[in-house]
Formats: structure tokens, C-alpha cells, sequence
């Protein structure tokens, strides 16, 4: 390694020496202690290396021997020296370079706030700004402990934050608080929120309207939202006086769904050919600057990606700034034929798809009926699927 470190600060020159006889040449340099590095013989030619102020001593030798010497290659700092002096502006613009981008570097011009739900993101720049921290404010004059400190006063719904530096990016990191409801204390009625049969009335607070066996309607009541104060002096005079309340209580139902589901035996399998064309768009608020149009044919059918990407710099901007890139996949239409069982199968799951996006998670799922309904057309198959659930059906209404 040193020996490298050496070659490179002194210099090396390659020289082919050539002749009657180069061998004379090489004695000659080795009798003055010339540094011969390396040798290699080439033909009837030799290629030597040698330090550079070794190379400028050597035309004494090369008379004597009656040599030929050209030059093949040199290496080293005093090669690469007198090319920076050639080039002084060059030199002179990369050293200004580095300088800017070292001070550039001791600012800060991207500010990225992360961790909001409910507080919005203006609320918390504005607080950040107001104590220094905005883009194009040098980082050792920022006092991160200080603009935490304000913004947990400022913003009584911040739980936590914290403020890192990273290059050139602040990262205002924030944890909400998380606030218990308060109970909703508003009058207010049970009503069904589905048709049913009532099978299980348990009332809590309130007065039941309905009893178990009965039929309702949506919307109709099931628990009244209120009591009644005093006692009964005349049952044939109501002298009570209801007091309002909010009602509470379960209500248990038979409620029914349905679902269909149709499935072709004839239809087409769209697939990508492999072609494909892409669209770039350059995005600034509400203005769209297309920078490369897709050629799409309007008779063929195709398939979108859409990738849209906000440009970092521009995250926490009030303007929105992005790039939108959208592949079209060229698609060719198969014709594909299927039994009668398959369609029904997948008439089947589409129908019950249907009915369990309709079915609350807390339903109790009693019984399940699926049936294959005629139909006219002979390419279609249709099913119907009947689930029966028991489930609690009540829901608040407000009393005005």
C-alpha cells in the first residue's frame, strides 16, 4: 500500500524502449540507479516502468545505448496537478459548489408533519412557523424543545411530539390524544331499523311499545323514551306527567334477506395481449399539463393503472403538486363456455356475496334457503339465496 501511495505522489511514466539492443539500456539505468518498477519484454521491445524524475535524467543512456524510447502511459499527482491547472475555472466552481451545498445543507427547507387525525395539518404549521421553524431557516438556529413545548400549549389535543432533523427535512411527528366520548344523554326512542318478527324485548330504560310475537315494520317504535311520574289516582284519568328520557333496551328479531346472483354460460374472459401505451401527466391544483399522450384505439378494449405520486417537496403544501402516470393494458376478448353446474356454483357464491354485505357481524345466522329460479333466456342462470337471522334490530331515534 505505501508503495502504491508512493508511485502515485512521485509519479510513473511506461516507456517502450526499442533497438539493436534495448538490454544495453536497461544495464546502463541499472549501473546509475535508475528505479526501474516494472519490466516487461514485448516482442524484441521492452516496457519499462519508472519514477517521473528518474524518466527526465534518462537521454544520456538512451544516446549511449543507441535506443529508441516512446512514451506509453503515465500515472500520478503530478500528471493529474498540471491538468487542474489547466482547468483553474473548473477547480474554482467545483470548490464554490461544494461550499454552497455545505451551507445549503445547514438549513432546513422541507418541513413534514406525520401523526394528525383530527387536527388539522394548517393548525400545526402555523403554530410550527410562528416559532421559527419554517422552510429556509437555518437548523442550529431552531430550538426544537422550545416549538415542542409551545405546540403541547397551543394545542391541547396533542398528546405528544416530537421534532427530528434529517439532512435538510424537519419531521414533526404528533400523537393525538384519545378523548372518551361522553355518553349521549339526548331523549330519544328505540325504532326498529328493519322489518321482523320480535322475538326477545328487554327493556333497560323506558317503556316497551311492542311484545314478543310482534311484526314491525322499520321505523316503527319498540321502546318509548319515557316515564311517567306520580301515582294513579283515577285509572280512568291519566294524571302522570311523562318525563322524557333516553330509552335503552334490547330488541331481538327474525329478520329475513335476500340475495341474487346471475351467471352466463356463454360470456368472454378479457385478457392482456402484452401491448401496452403510457400516459404522463404533471398535476399543479386544478391544472393538468399532459407531458406524453397515450395513442389509444377507442374500439379496444383496455385496462387502466393509475399511479399517482405527490412530490415530496410539495407534500405539506397548500397547493397540490403530483404526477399522474396511467398504463393502458391492451385486452382481448376469449369466448369461454361453462356447464350449468359451474354457472350455478358461481350464480351461487355472487348471491350469497350480495346477502353477507347486507348481514350485520353481531347477526345470528338461524337458517339459509338457495334456489335456482327459471328464467327466459337460455344462456343465463339465476340464484336466489334466502337467509333468516336473529339480530338486534333497535336503534335510537332523538325525540324532537
Amino acid at each position: 500500500m505505501t508503495f502504491n501511495i508512493r508511485n502515485y505522489i512521485s509519479g510513473t511514466v511506461t516507456i517502450k524502449v526499442s533497438g539493436a539492443m534495448p538490454e544495453k539500456f536497461i544495464n546502463l539505468c541499472m549501473v546509475e540507479k535508475k528505479s526501474l518498477l516494472s519490466i516487461t519484454k514485448k516482442d524484441n521491445d521492452f516496457l519499462i516502468s519508472m519514477y517521473l524524475y528518474d524518466f527526465f535524467s534518462i537521454r544520456p543512456l538512451v544516446r549511449k545505448s543507441k535506443s529508441r524510447v516512446q512514451v506509453m502511459s503515465y500515472s500520478g499527482l503530478p500528471f493529474l496537478a498540471r491538468k487542474m491547472r489547466r482547468r483553474k475555472m473548473l477547480i474554482v466552481g467545483g470548490m464554490a459548489f461544494v461550499i454552497l451545498l455545505n451551507v445549503l445543507m445547514s438549513y432546513i427547507w422541507f418541513i413534514d408533519i406525520v401523526g394528525m387525525h383530527s387536527i388539522p395539518m394548517s393548525h400545526i404549521r402555523e403554530v410550527v412557523y410562528q416559532n421559527g421553524l419554517k422552510p429556509g431557516t437555518l437548523r442550529d438556529a431552531v430550538s426544537a424543545k422550545k416549538i415542542e413545548n409551545q405546540l403541547l400549549l397551543s394545542i391541547p389535543e396533542i398528546a405528544w411530539v416530537s421534532i427530528n432533523f434529517t439532512g435538510t427535512h424537519a419531521v414533526v411527528e404528533v400523537v393525538e390524544k384519545t378523548i372518551s366520548k361522553q355518553q349521549d344523554k339526548t331523549p330519544a326512542h328505540i325504532i326498529a331499523a328493519k322489518d321482523g318478527v320480535v322475538t326477545e324485548v328487554i327493556v333497560l330504560a323506558g317503556e316497551s311499545a311492542i311484545k314478543k310475537g310482534a311484526t314491525v315494520k322499520k321505523g316503527d317504535v319498540l321502546i318509548k323514551g319515557f316515564v311517567y311520574e306520580g301515582k294513579v289516582i283515577d285509572p280512568a284519568a291519566e294524571t302522570r306527567v311523562p318525563q322524557l328520557i333516553r330509552s335503552n333496551g334490547i330488541v331481538k328479531a327474525r329478520v329475513w334477506y335476500e340475495g341474487y346472483g346471475e351467471t352466463e354460460l356463454a360470456k368472454f374472459v378479457y385478457e392482456r395481449s402484452g401491448k401496452q401505451e403510457m400516459s404522463v401527466t404533471f398535476k399543479i391544483g386544478q391544472y393538468e399539463i399532459p407531458l406524453k399522450r397515450a395513442a389509444i384505439d377507442s374500439q379496444q378494449a383496455v385496462e387502466v393503472e393509475v399511479f399517482n405520486k405527490k412530490l415530496s417537496w410539495w407534500r405539506n403544501s397548500d397547493i397540490a403538486v403530483e404526477s399522474i402516470v396511467s398504463t393502458y393494458y391492451e385486452m382481448n376478448a376469449n369466448p369461454v363456455s361453462i356447464s350449468i353446474e359451474e354457472a350455478r356454483e358461481e350464480g351461487k357464491a355472487k348471491a350469497l356475496a350480495e346477502v353477507q354485505s347486507l348481514i350485520p357481524e353481531t347477526a345470528q345466522i338461524v337458517s339459509r334457503t338457495i334456489e335456482v329460479l327459471q328464467t327466459s333466456e337460455p344462456n343465463l342462470v339465476r340464484v336466489k339465496v334466502n337467509v333468516e337471522t336473529a339480530e338486534d334490530i333497535g336503534q335510537f331515534m332523538n325525540i324532537q
